[in-house]
Parts: C-alpha cells; sequence; structure tokens
C-alpha cells in the first residue's frame, strides 16, 4: 500500500483507515495506559533499566497486534520477523545473514494470511475481522490476499516508527536534564514535546519516491520516474519556517508543521495513534520518575538502515536510590 499510486492506493488506504479512525484510536486509550502501567511495573523500583527495552519497543508493538488480532503468544515472533523486515528492505545485511532473513520475511507473510483465513473461521473484535467484511460484502473490492498485505504493512509500520518516536523524545528531553524537570512540573507540555521531536529528530528521516510526471523543484528538473530520496528531517530545520531550527523548542509555535508523518496522499495512517502512544508513555515516565536521568558514559547507537531512527537502547537512571 505505502508504494501505490492512485487508484490502487486508495482502495486499500480508505479500509485499512479503519484501524486508525479517531474513534477507534480514542477507544484504545485505557488499553495504552494499563500496557504502560503494565510494563513499567514489570521494571519495579530499579534503580536503572533500559528504556527502549522495558517500554519503547514493546508498548506499541503490543497495541498494534492486538489490534490486528495477534494472539498474544505471537507477539515475540512477530516483533522478530518486524526486524528482519527492517533489515531487509531498508538496511545492508551480510550475504550469510540474507537468506535467513529472507526465510523469514516469507514466514512471516505466510504467517499473515494464515491469520487472515483463520479470522475468517471464527472472526473476532479487530482489525482483520472488520476487512473481512468489506471482503464478504465484495470480494472483488478487497481480496483475501490483499487484507494479508495490508496487516503486513501496518505491523511494522504500527510499532517500529513509534518505538523510535518514544525513544527519540525521551532521550532529547533528558540530555538537557532541565526540559525533563520541566515536562514533569507540566504536564501540558507533553503532546507539544512530543511534536517538537517530531520536528528535531524524526523517527523515520527518510523514504523514498518515484515521480509520476515530469516536475521541476527547487529549479531541478525531473522526469517521469525520477527516483527521489527525500530527507523528511531536513524539512524540520527549515529556517525560513521555523526560528532558530537547530534549537529544540518546548514553546516552538508552529512544531506540527513537521513532515515526519509525510505530506498529501501517503500521510501516515498512524499518526494519531502514534503521537497518542508517545504522550500517554511520557506521561506515566514523568509522574514515576520526575527525576528521571540518562545513564551517564553510554553511548547510542542505531539500526543500519536508511529510514528509521531511533535509539536501540537507552539507559536511565530513576532517581529512586537518591534522598530527598
Amino acid at each position: 500500500m505505502v508504494s501505490l499510486d492512485e487508484p490502487g492506493h486508495a482502495r486499500l488506504r480508505k479500509p485499512a483507515a479503519r484501524a486508525f479512525s479517531m474513534k477507534r484510536v480514542t477507544a484504545m486509550i485505557p488499553a495504552i495506559e494499563a500496557a504502560t502501567r503494565s510494563l513499567l511495573d514489570a521494571a519495579g523500583g530499579a534503580a536503572e533499566f533500559d528504556l527502549i527495552g522495558a517500554l519503547a519497543f514493546p508498548l506499541p508493538a503490543n497495541i498494534v497486534f492486538s489490534l490486528m488480532g495477534v494472539p498474544e503468544p505471537d507477539y515475540p515472533r512477530l516483533k522478530q520477523w518486524c526486524g528482519y523486515r527492517a533489515a531487509l528492505s531498508w538496511g545492508r545485511p551480510a550475504p550469510a545473514d540474507q537468506t535467513e532473513i529472507a526465510t523469514s520475511i516469507a514466514a512471516y507473510r505466510g504467517y499473515l494470511r494464515d491469520l487472515v483465513d483463520a479470522k475468517e473461521r471464527a472472526p473476532g473484535d479487530d482489525l482483520t475481522s472488520d476487512l473481512l467484511v468489506i471482503h464478504r460484502e465484495d470480494p472483488g473490492r478487497l481480496t483475501l490476499d490483499e487484507i494479508a498485505s495490508i496487516l503486513f504493512s501496518l505491523s511494522f509500520a504500527g510499532h517500529e516508527t513509534t518505538t523510535g518516536l518514544i525513544g527519540n523524545t525521551v532521550r532529547r528531553l533528558l540530555e538537557v536534564p532541565d526540559r525533563w524537570d520541566t515536562v514533569a512540573r507540566r504536564p501540558e507540555l507533553i503532546a507539544p514535546a512530543v511534536e517538537e521531536t517530531l520536528r528535531y529528530d524524526p523517527s523515520v528521516p527518510a523514504w523514498r519516491r518515484v515521480t509520476t510526471r515530469p516536475a521541476r523543484l527547487a529549479g531541478v528538473q525531473l522526469p517521469e520516474g525520477a527516483r527521489l530520496f527525500l530527507w523528511l528531517a531536513a524539512a524540520g530545520r527549515d529556517a525560513t519556517v521555523f526560528d532558530d531550527p537547530e534549537r529544540f523548542d518546548l514553546g516552538r509555535p508552529n512544531a506540527v508543521q513537521h513532515l515526519a508523518f509525510g505530506k498529501g496522499l501517503h500521510y501516515c495512517l498512524g499518526a494519531n495513534l502514534g503521537k497518542l502512544e508517545a504522550q500517554i508513555a511520557l506521561a506515566d515516565l514523568t509522574r514515576r520518575y520526575p527525576r528521571l536521568r540518562l545513564a551517564p558514559g553510554q553511548g547510542f547507537s542505531f539500526h543500519p538502515n536508511i529510514s528509521f531512527r531511533g535509539p536501540q537502547t537507552l539507559r536511565v537512571l530513576t532517581g529512586t536510590d537518591r534522598p530527598g
């Protein structure tokens, strides 16, 4: 779906958008809050933990898999497959790893196709079953293979980017401790903090596109079929749009003008859900750990790929071992 143009794109996007309507997203708030509490409870009273492993990675994955109707015991397997997908599609895996990765991707697609068949036999209260209603009404409008393809897209895009968003937001707030302290005192700044992170340090800094007709861009003539690599992150540092763009500013009035979710026909379906998950995660973190700090001496590593960016680990000190 992400690579299709009209009219094929609209035909698949419209049913997939059911998963991310404001009504459905709002209805998921209690589940997201409960999942966040459970994951942070599991971290217990530890003086130090990895925020990515404890919260930023499992939270959005669990939410999107639940939305799809994936049985909970299968979550770890899908998470692993999604990691392989990032490596194969946007990374540079070594030749020795490529066969294993490709085999895993085939198993990943096969699992989702089997999930569609299982939901056809026994529908539930989930997105897959909703899509099957469309199929039963008009099989030509949405085939079973296309439903599986939608799930393949959503199962990856629905959590990889949000993991990066949560990690990037917490990192940017903690790198200047006063930022974290300010947000902990003023919860109304949580939503602006997420938007400013999307502008300043987006989890999808770049994406690929192909021109469908000749066009002129910044004085350069582009033919039809030109392969473009769009550096979306650069738009967030455009000085003609954002004052002092190199500064992370919690009070920036126009931070929402970022292009972190794209624009136009391919604007990210899960934008509202991703921002909501990040806001809920940040709200619980600031409430529990108002003195949270980055663990000293750590370096940040990133998955080797060209389109997704977020720290693979983020060690934090909770402040629970400090007096006062």
